[in-house]
């Protein structure tokens, strides 16, 4: 907890002044709300004394209505100024995260749940937002002025101040005892919580197969158990608090409950003068306020902390490593030495991977599913290093380059396509942020997704809808190749990429996508033959090695892996859908 507060104010200090004005401001607000206090104490003891009913009297009066508008006023802008401050340090964090997310393996995204990462960039990064924009500033001025207060009631008449005070010890017991085992309470609460988020993203995301099979959110158990297990505990967990929390909402406000009769006491035996004891019986009514104030702060400190160690559970994640070397590929061929990789650290995917893709030539890699196909095509990108061996371009290894000159040469078309809800010319332009309108259009031409564009509502200006979901499989796969098209890189890797295609299109993709291959190294992770069969070299992927390469003329006389593949393939090809003579499907 003490390393979370740290962190915590290191990063209010990046807005130092704001932030300490911001407290100056709330210590003045508070104090500008005690004040009154003593100016009705001295009112009243001139008004019960019979005292001379003159301009000081209407003096008073108007000094207890500026200080509660100061009040207001301090506190208007202490917040305004904790605000500001906050929420440019939350939008900060924001792109930090982003940024790391960018920097870190692509394993660890795929590895955790998106709605356990949404919750950590959108809820607990929110959640700093309590601290730095009111708990900072309210806290503070909430301890400062009460203590200054209590010392000088101390040295008007120490009893009263025991008086006021005694009932706080016992409101403080009755918190204590609702706060036991609250670490574990808080852990199982967020366990509950980012269960179900995850669920919840789970439940959203795959809507399209509880339709198709007659699922319903209550019939989709994981769902309905998340959610009712989240309920049952918040619930219990409250039900078993709130007698506690009664107690000490009760205690923390008696002051005037003590104050009254053994002030009246006191006064009766002549050892309490009259305006001391008027003073005590006003400030009991409102010192419970910033008391309140304090235990809020202790109750949501917890959150607080447990957010800040979320977010900081990232950031301080493992990068890929980055060189700072001033390496310059000297061609474009691309090569495996004895690539061995593993997801986990121990089961080896990959095992010795060797070969060599030529500058302006195409490779294909083939395989059954599984095999380790679409892993050697994102090493290539870095999505990962490599647990044994090196990938080279141009006789530079890969870890030696900087991120930003690796992805300039390197274009990428995945096999699940994403399109961000932003219109389509801006989704191609994604491959090129400055590219004219010309040159988006003259992309999506090749990639043969111009004609669907301009025929939606507000062509190439429409929206693509929440991961593309306003497009078809093919449409999506399209933009995604415009994307690569556009950004023109002399390293194009496809992944499956015309799988999504239907027949009728695949034709014109293929020519799209020979007329971007001119001049390139091309490498097609294939799973149709028919449309690798001209390439230079073929690599037949079987358990995480390689089996055999060549041309498909070489394998087809020497690979049985390849002419298995292929006889499976050409058997496919001929299927006929239509019935046999009894009638039935074949």
């Amino acid at each position: 907890m003490v390393e979370s507060m740290k962190r915590l104010f290191r990063l209010a200090g990046e807005y130092k002044s704001k932030m300490i004005l911001s407290v100056l401001l709330a210590i003045g607000s508070v104090a500008a709300g005690i004040i009154p206090y003593f100016f009705i104490s001295w009112f009243v003891t001139q008004i019960v004394g019979n005292g001379p009913l003159d301009y000081r009297l209407y003096s008073v009066a108007v000094a207890v209505g500026v200080c509660l508008i100061l009040k207001s006023v301090m506190f208007l802008f202490s917040t305004r100024l904790s605000h500001q401050a906050a929420y440019r340090i939350l939008r900060n964090l924001r792109l930090q995260l982003a940024g790391k997310l960018t920097r870190l393996p692509l394993g660890y995204v795929l590895e955790r749940d998106s709605g356990v990462i949404k919750k950590t960039m959108d809820n607990d990064v929110e959640e700093l937002e309590r601290f730095l924009a009111h708990n900072i500033p309210e806290t503070t001025s909430s301890a400062v002025v009460p203590i200054a207060v209590l010392i000088y009631l101390a040295f008007l008449d120490w009893r009263m101040v025991l008086v006021m005070l005694i009932c706080v010890p016992f409101a403080v017991l009755f918190y204590a005892l609702m706060m036991r085992g609250n670490k574990e309470k808080m852990q199982k609460y967020y366990d509950a919580l980012d269960n179900m988020n995850a669920v919840v993203v789970e439940y959203v995301n795959g809507m399209k197969e509880i339709k198709a099979f007659n699922q319903s959110e209550h019939s989709f158990s994981r769902y309905k158990n998340a959610i009712g297990e989240y309920r049952r505990y918040v619930l219990g967990w409250f039900k078993a608090c709130w007698p506690l929390m009664s107690a000490y909402g009760v205690l923390i406000q008696a002051s005037l409950v003590t104050v009254l009769p053994v002030g009246l006491f006191l006064f009766m035996k002549g050892s309490l003068e009259f305006p001391v004891f008027i003073l005590f019986l006003l400030i009991s009514m409102g010192f419970a306020i910033p008391l309140i104030k304090l235990a809020e702060f202790a109750d949501s400190i917890k959150l607080v902390v447990n957010a800040e160690q979320n977010v900081h559970n990232i950031l301080s994640e493992r990068e890929l490593p980055v060189s700072h070397d001033d390496a310059r590929p000297q061609s474009r061929d691309l090569t495996f030495e004895n690539v061995v990789f593993s997801y986990d650290g121990n089961t080896d995917v990959l095992r010795n991977i060797s070969f060599t893709a030529p500058e302006g030539r195409s490779m294909a890699i083939i395989g059954e599913s599984g095999s380790g196909k679409s892993t050697i095509a994102k090493l290539i990108c870095r999505f990962w290093d490599v647990k044994g061996g090196s990938i080279q371009i141009g006789g530079v290894d890969i870890r030696n380059m900087e991120p930003d000159q690796l992805m300039s040469m390197v274009s990428f078309v995945f096999q699940d396509t994403f399109l961000f809800n932003v219109s389509l010319g801006d989704n191609i332009r994604i491959g090129r942020p400055g590219a004219t309108d010309g040159e988006v259009m003259e992309a999506a031409k090749l990639a043969r997704c111009h004609d669907f564009i301009i025929n939606t509502e507000h062509g190439y200006g429409t929206l693509a809808g929440d991961a593309g979901n306003r497009l078809s499989g093919g449409e999506r796969q399209r933009i995604c190749i415009a994307r690569a098209i556009l950004k023109n890189a002399p390293i194009l890797i496809l992944d499956e990429a015309t799988a999504s295609i239907d027949p009728d299109c695949e034709e014109q993709i293929q020519e799209a996508i020979g007329a971007l291959a001119q001049g390139k190294t091309l490498i097609v992770i294939a799973h149709r033959i028919r449309t690798i069969m001209s390439f230079d070299n073929i690599l037949v992927i079987r358990d995480g090695s390689i089996c055999s390469q060549g041309s498909h003329t070489e394998l087809i006389k020497s690979s049985p892996e390849y002419q298995s593949i292929f006889r499976s393939y050409s058997e496919t090809e001929n299927w006929v859908i239509g019935a046999g003579k009894d009638g039935t499907a074949c």
